[in-house]
């Protein structure tokens, strides 16, 4: 298996994680709980079940820490852009109190975790901020601070904050947090294997089939059974029940790290309209880090996804004198239409299988909500902060715009994309892919840097839509659900289950 190239959370953690479970054979393996994805939901929910008495299992289609997790800015914080007067205007005050609630919840169990097993994940105590680019975006802001006001949010406005980049008002949020996410990941998974946690890495769940008393999980190393399932794998794999491939879509974000010659600041920050940058600086032993994230677009829409590196890059050249670029990594983040993740059952008519997805950029504190939310369910212990998260809610107001746009999206990526005809292999530069049409068949061709090709079919193997060449990760990229794969065709990223299929062509 290849992964993506690596986050700054990767070459700092190594060496944290203890070896784990190499599954060859998992048939007819039982479990009380099974949780598919490693992630930082995943683990936290096992962490809170792991005194309980249960047996608990735990798969991870890749590597832990190659997922999600480990490719975000890891900010702890229950503000999430301008949110709450959204909540609050399109939901109700209840529902808003519920979201903020959750997330503090969330906060409080990732710092009593750190500090009961003293995990030395670079934790550090921040004001989380976000800030008006332009005169016209601070009524938005003061509208904002009101509802902070109404659900009584430990926020302030402020006029001066220390960022290099002109500001025209900011409303922060005090006591919040950032951590290096892998270090505190990689730390929780070596506590759940002292407590005997069954966790295997490089199995993909391929299948969900529920019965009476217990719910099969069809994998690559056997079907595992299980009384309860929890679904983490940050985008729900299975389109037999909840039909969320038409109520989630994939949102693409880029992040550098990078050494600035500014003495570092202290918060984070984040303003709310395009062209969107989120920065914050990593503080460790070693050094202070600039994190700088931003030129978001919707999963697979953009022809050359260079372009948001580069726009991230002038940013970063514009505003820090002569930067160091330490390292470069992108990120996909599930979104729900209405803006509120999906915690909860997976299906109405299912019992005991519970999912978390649609974490809308702020993984770091719904993931631990999830986690709250979703042992508190198998336990059977109700949670007052729960209902807004409902996966079966209806929403159509609040989701309609978002859901037209990404029907639109999905739609365009069904059309045949545009190919070029050849009888034999095009003559490509090396490290370039493009989509041909070879005998009247439209392949997906990619040449390394020592020059050799490697032939697809560009067809996503979930539903079929058509894929296109990320030029700036050497990616097979899906833009209707996100599903990416590498030059060989092997999954990368979900919610595919089934790598591409490989083509011969005649030199």
């Amino acid at each position: 298996m290849e992964y993506p190239r690596k986050s700054y959370w990767h070459y700092t953690a190594e060496g944290i994680k203890r070896p784990t479970n190499q599954a060859v054979e998992l048939k007819d393996r039982k479990f009380d709980v099974l949780i598919i994805g490693a992630g930082i939901t995943g683990l936290t929910t096992a962490y809170l079940l792991k005194d309980r008495n249960l047996k608990i299992g735990i798969i991870e289609a890749s590597e832990i820490g190659y997922g999600v997790t480990g490719y975000t800015t890891a900010k702890i914080t229950l503000q999430h852009d301008l949110f709450y007067d959204y909540l609050i205007n399109n939901f109700s005050l209840n529902e808003a109190k519920q979201y903020k609630r959750a997330n503090e919840e969330g906060i409080k169990v990732i710092k009593k975790i750190i500090q009961d097993n003293n995990i030395q994940c670079d934790y550090k105590e921040q004001d989380a901020f976000v800030y008006a680019a332009s005169e016209d975006e601070v009524k938005d802001l003061k509208k904002e601070f009101e509802a902070y006001k109404k659900l009584n949010i430990d926020g302030f406005y402020t006029e001066t904050v220390p960022l290099p980049n002109k500001v025209y008002g900011a409303i922060g949020v005090r006591n919040q947090g950032q951590f290096n996410p892998l270090k505190y990941l990689y730390s929780l998974y070596n506590i759940l294997i002292e407590n005997n946690c069954e966790i295997y890495e490089n199995v993909r769940a391929l299948n969900i089939e529920p019965h009476n008393n217990h719910i099969d999980v069809e994998t690559k190393a056997g079907t595992i059974h299980a009384d309860k399932v929890v679904v983490a794998s940050h985008y729900p794999f299975d389109n037999s029940f909840g039909l969320y491939f038409l109520r989630l879509y994939q949102d693409k974000s880029y992040v550098i790290a990078a050494r600035t010659k500014e003495e570092a600041f202290e918060g984070m920050y984040i303003n709310n309209y395009d062209p969107v940058y989120s920065m914050r600086y990593q503080f460790s032993d070693k050094e202070n880090l600039l994190i700088l994230a931003g030129g978001n677009h919707r999963s697979g829409e953009k022809d050359d996804e260079n372009e948001s590196y580069k726009e991230l890059e002038r940013f970063l050249k514009n505003n820090f004198k002569n930067p160091e670029i330490v390292a470069k990594w992108s990120t996909q983040d599930c979104m729900t239409y209405d803006k509120i993740p999906y915690i909860g059952r997976y299906s109405n008519s299912i019992d005991n299988l519970y999912l978390a997805t649609g974490f809308k950029k702020w993984g770091m504190s719904h993931s631990a909500a999830s986690a709250l939310i979703l042992s508190n369910e198998i336990l059977g212990i109700g949670t007052d902060y729960s209902k807004v998260f409902d996966p079966f809610r209806f929403t159509p107001v609040q989701s309609s715009k978002e859901f037209f746009s990404s029907v639109k999206s999905i739609a365009s990526g069904f059309l045949n994309r545009l190919s070029i005809p050849y009888e034999g292999l095009p003559d490509l530069n090396p490290e370039e892919g493009k989509i041909i049409d070879y005998n009247g068949k439209k392949v997906g061709v990619y040449k390394d840097e020592v020059g050799d090709i490697f032939c697809i079919n560009p067809v996503c193997a979930h539903l079929k839509c058509a894929l296109s060449f990320n030029e700036a990760e050497k990616t097979w990229d899906c833009p209707c659900h996100g599903s990416r794969y590498d030059i060989k065709g092997n999954i990368l990223e979900g919610p595919t289950v089934h790598p591409l299929d490989k083509i011969k062509i005649k030199k």
